[in-house]
């Protein structure tokens, strides 16, 4: 069941159930004030009628007057509704006046409530043959019985009548809530259709989906936050798609690296195992093996540390002075720097980061690495800290414009035959892109073709 269905439904019950309740209290009270007032004028009418029957009376006991006169003063009145009797002798009753068929059994047999300071008049109802009377009673001059009845029925077909109009204007009203509740809700639930819409199609892929913000409130705030969880889905598959496309191209390209050594190393070991060869042969296949073997090392290592960079994890960092990291930078590259004859020159004025020290060396290594291999030999290769950045400057070859922004990927290289010269599989700079990423910098590039590269690690 929809939810614009459910509210209606619950809505227009509560009008129901109100609408009902307070019919049935009006009608009620209406219905009291009519019999009250039916009761008051049939009252009044009796009374009127009794006045003239008891002026004439003489209040003797058998005093046949008081019989003609009682029956001239109801033939004149003329309402079917009065009926008398009179009692000729001790014991027997005549009838006076009755255009009734009701018997004075009948009348006798009623149950009778003495009125208040009416003397002696009685109150008693009566169902007869589908309609109601009041029936007034009362003893005058000790021998007549005088009746008369008022018929109310009236009351009863105006309260039916109304009741119908209740009826009527109950289900007037509630038809008008449900169309205005309709009206309204369609347009107060339209962005929680939309939201219905937006999140199918979100399900289904498409993952660009927003919805217009109407207002600021509860379904105002919910389709922004939903904007901001599509937001949120739509980026974090984004990272998912663009980390399987590089996860895809990391095996690629890591397949093709290692395709390389191992068939030179297959090619040599057969050759070393069904062909006779040299002495210096079988030394230079065996120190290819050797080199290609360290190679491999070299870049599993540096596979095993790219895997565990990418892991978005939140490492301790501590305040460090810049030159810890040179010093160590500069001995680990010592051997590299004196076989390719480079200089390298460390600048800095006490600056202190926060850093992991066993990885920004590792960064550091990897940037004067990339500037060894672009340089030739007897240029310099300058390590400088700043306020807020460490970077490498070489005076090689420097890298094309647009390749300046690849050279971060995994495996990609500039150069490719250079960099397997020296035994490069272009993971050096990505695993400095990794660590800057971990320390909050930014990797920025400067270079020129045949000027030189700036590499810089930007504190932010």
């Amino acid at each position: 069941m929809k939810l614009i269905t459910k509210i209606i439904g619950i809505c227009s019950l509560m009008v129901l159930v109100s609408s009902v309740a307070v019919s049935a209290v009006i009608w009620g009270m209406i219905r009291q004030s009519r019999l009250d007032e039916a009761y008051v004028q049939a009252q009044q009418d009796t009374l009127l009628v009794l006045s003239k029957l008891e002026r004439g009376i003489s209040r003797e006991i058998y005093s046949s007057a008081d019989s003609i006169y009682l029956e001239y003063v109801l033939k004149q009145e003329n309402d079917p509704f009065n009926i008398c009797y009179w009692e000729i002798r001790q014991g027997e009753i005549t009838e006076i006046y009755n255009r009734t068929v009701l018997t004075r059994e009948l009348l006798d047999n009623l149950e009778y409530t003495t009125l208040d300071n009416l003397g002696g008049l009685c109150l008693a109802e009566l169902r007869w043959e589908g309609r109601h009377y009041l029936v007034f009673a009362v003893v005058l001059s000790q021998r007549a019985e005088y009746y008369r009845l008022a018929d109310i029925t009236y009351v009863e077909e105006q309260m039916a009548r109304m009741a119908v109009f209740l009826l009527l204007l109950t289900g007037a009203v509630l038809l008008c809530t449900m169309v205005f509740l309709y009206l309204v809700l369609k347009r107060v639930l339209r962005p929680l259709k939309d939201l219905n819409e937006s999140a199918r199609q979100i399900a289904e892929g498409q993952y660009d989906q927003r919805i217009a913000v109407n207002g600021r409130d509860e379904i105002g705030q919910l389709s922004e936050n939903f904007n901001k969880m599509a937001g949120a889905v739509e980026y974090r598959t984004h990272c998912l798609e663009e980390s399987e496309y590089r996860k895809t191209l990391f095996m690629g390209n890591l397949t093709h690296e290692l395709k390389t050594p191992m068939t030179a190393i297959s090619g040599y070991a057969q050759t070393l195992l069904h062909v006779k060869v040299s002495e210096e042969e079988r030394l230079e296949a065996l120190q290819y093996i050797y080199q290609e073997c360290g190679r491999l090392e070299r870049l599993s290592r540096k596979m095993m540390r790219l895997l565990e960079l990418d892991q978005e994890t939140e490492l301790p960092l501590q305040e460090l002075p810049v030159r810890e990291i040179f010093d160590r930078a500069a001995t680990s590259c010592r051997e590299l720097l004196k076989k390719k004859e480079l200089t390298l020159i460390c600048q800095e004025q006490g600056e202190r980061f926060w850093m992991d020290p066993d990885l920004m060396t590792d960064a550091v290594i990897n940037l004067i690495d990339n500037g060894a291999k672009a340089s030739e030999a007897g240029r310099q290769i300058i390590l400088r800290a700043g306020a807020d950045y460490i970077e490498v400057e070489d005076f090689g070859k420097g890298i094309p414009k647009e390749e300046q922004d690849k050279i971060l990927e995994p495996f990609y290289m500039v150069d490719k035959s250079r960099s397997r010269k020296y035994g490069g599989a272009g993971l050096g700079l990505s695993l400095t892109a990794l660590i800057a990423r971990i320390h909050h910098c930014r990797v920025e590039i400067e270079s020129e073709e045949g000027k030189g590269t700036v590499i810089r690690l930007h504190f932010v």
